[in-house]
């Protein structure tokens, strides 16, 4: 028993060190980055969950799961039905960009890649988009770091969309939304960047601008001293690869029709949101100018936390009150919403991942039936 106590105590110091010796080995502290960064946007979201529930009392509690119980799950389905549609106009339009830099890819695995792309988004934040550019190189003769350029493209033009939409919500409807927009959005927002501008000393300053040169001379540097390696190389032909595919915008046959999808896309998000009005007794009479307001300070909610746990539901159920909804039932609106499209995104994405390899399946065995004759 005495020999055993003696060797364990041994056996701790060398599993000690061998085991931060490992931690400190450069690939494993990127995958514990990695699966730490989501686990902490989910940590986030889920403590705002917690946060949002702990102020109800268990009358409150009953009252939300009495209203989730009697929606009207109909209104639900068409509201999964919109978003579908919105999937399939975003793969219209990834085809449309990719057209100008590489063979048009078909609609199918342009849809099912989305569908992924949204699946992949719920894990890692932004992980997304790297995922559809794999797929879609994968099943189609698409470089991955063309199709990644497009898939930039597409997000500047949904920010701007946002940023548009966020503009016209703000003013058309300030009467309603102002003081709540100013409390949690512009004053947040402007103290941060008043801290960022004004916080800092003169000596700090001249600091951030010799580092800044010190780096600039640095990349220089190395850019002209590595110029002619292998490594190099294959960087500057990837990035000039990824340059083609954000300038494909200039190169889209008919822009009018790329405008089109990208209104669309968001038209159907607005009505995934409208139409789930009808859910409920209490959200029936909201107008449009509701459900765009929703939808509009919605995004901003799904952007902060992973997949929009917790922040999306205390959003959307504050600015349900503002129109006059009791707030218990704007928290059960918010849970209904996310909750559909969240399904949505997990049996489609799931799917997509089945059926991918399947409907590619005669295509991959002729490809390598060719590569071998």
């Amino acid at each position: 028993m005495l020999k055993k106590q003696n060797l364990t105590k041994a056996a701790l110091p060398f599993l000690l060190t061998n085991t931060i010796k490992l931690l400190k080995t450069p690939p494993l502290r990127r995958h514990i980055a990695n699966i730490l960064k989501p686990l902490l946007f989910l940590g986030i979201g889920l403590l705002l969950v917690w946060w949002s529930l702990k102020g109800f009392d268990s009358d409150a509690r009953t009252k939300i799961v009495l209203a989730l119980k009697e929606a009207n799950y109909f209104w639900i389905l068409v509201s999964m039905g919109f978003a579908i549609l919105s999937h399939i106009s975003r793969a219209m339009r990834w085809q449309m960009l990719i057209e100008c830099v590489a063979p048009k890819p078909g609609l199918t695995n342009s849809f099912l890649a989305v569908a992924i792309s949204y699946l992949a988004n719920l894990a890692f934040p932004r992980m997304g988009e790297i995922t559809r550019c794999g797929i879609i190189s994968r099943y189609e003769p698409v470089p991955p770091e063309k199709a990644f350029g497009t898939v930039l493209i597409e997000r500047a033009i949904d920010v701007f969309t946002l940023f548009v939409l966020t503009l016209l919500v703000v003013f058309t409807q300030f009467n309603v939304l102002g003081n709540y927009f100013t409390e949690k959005v512009a004053i947040p927002i402007s103290g941060k960047f008043s801290a960022l501008v004004f916080g800092f000393s003169l000596r700090q300053y001249l600091l951030l601008l010799l580092l800044g040169v010190l780096a600039v001379l640095t990349f220089l540097y190395v850019t002209k001293k590595f110029s002619q390696t292998v490594v190099y190389q294959k960087i500057m032909s990837t990035l000039q690869g990824v340059w083609e595919g954000v300038l494909s915008v200039r190169n889209v046959y008919n822009l009018p029709l790329l405008i089109g999808h990208s209104v669309f896309i968001w038209a159907m998000y607005f009505a995934m949101i409208y139409i789930c009005f009808f859910s409920f007794d209490s959200t029936r009479h909201l107008g449009p100018q509701a459900g765009l307001a929703v939808m509009v300070l919605g995004s901003f909610g799904i952007i902060a936390t992973q997949g929009g746990i917790g922040a999306y539901q205390i959003i959307v159920a504050g600015v349900l009150a503002l129109y006059g909804v009791e707030y218990t039932l704007a928290y059960a609106f918010s849970w209904l919403v996310w909750g559909s499209q969240t399904v949505l995104v997990l049996v489609g994405g799931f799917a997509a991942m089945v059926a991918l390899p399947l409907l590619n399946r005669q295509k991959q065995l002729v490809a390598s039936q060719q590569a071998a004759g």
